[in-house]
């Protein structure tokens, strides 16, 4: 018998998310560097960020060719910050006081895949490189390796609500109905 999906969010009908969805708008552009291994990840949380943020560039890949169309645009906006927690990052609210940030860069996998991605693409060292202070995850139904870490919807959530965005509430509503609707057997 074969799994049915629900049409809008593409979730199985049973994990359904669509009651929790609140179509946003953000002044800030959202772009994710997802690693190939997460695309088709079940409990991958930037499928959640494109169902509500409207907008969302997802880019899947690893190597520097697999963003060559949009390396360039990131490069050239000085409004660009790269959320990663490298030993050269500042902290999101400081980058946010000293000069404007109108989109915002986040690199989705495992940390190891995410490091990875950083690794691999020299490049996004050009760019601002940004952390979030103070936030925890409450990602239940997945455990990271690093304490601090924190799911992608969850890095997008706080990072915009540290850039004065409104409504970054809905995207943490419509992570906690992932979780919930997530079966636990």
């Amino acid at each position: 018998m074969s799994r049915s999906y629900c049409p809008n969010c593409h979730y199985p009908e049973r994990t359904c998310v669509c009651h929790a969805i609140d179509r946003t708008e953000y002044s800030i552009q959202l772009t994710i560097f997802q690693h190939p291994s997460e695309a088709g990840h079940a409990k991958n949380t930037a499928r959640l960020i494109s169902l509500v943020a409207e907008g969302v560039k997802i880019i899947v890949g690893e190597s520097p060719e697999d963003f060559d169309e949009v390396r360039e645009e990131l490069l050239s906006n000085q409004g660009t910050v790269v959320l990663f927690p490298a030993s050269t990052s500042i902290s999101l609210s400081a980058a946010h006081k000293n000069s404007s940030v109108n989109k915002l860069l986040l690199i989705d996998g495992t940390w190891r895949k995410a490091n990875k991605i950083w690794l691999s693409n020299p490049w996004l060292q050009q760019l601002r490189i940004c952390h979030i202070d103070g936030a925890l995850s409450h990602y239940r139904i997945r455990s990271g390796r690093v304490p601090t870490g924190l799911a992608t919807i969850e890095a997008a959530a706080s990072a915009l609500k540290q850039l004065g965005q409104a409504n970054t509430d809905a995207l943490l509503k419509v992570f906690e109905a992932f979780q919930t609707n997530w079966p636990t057997t």
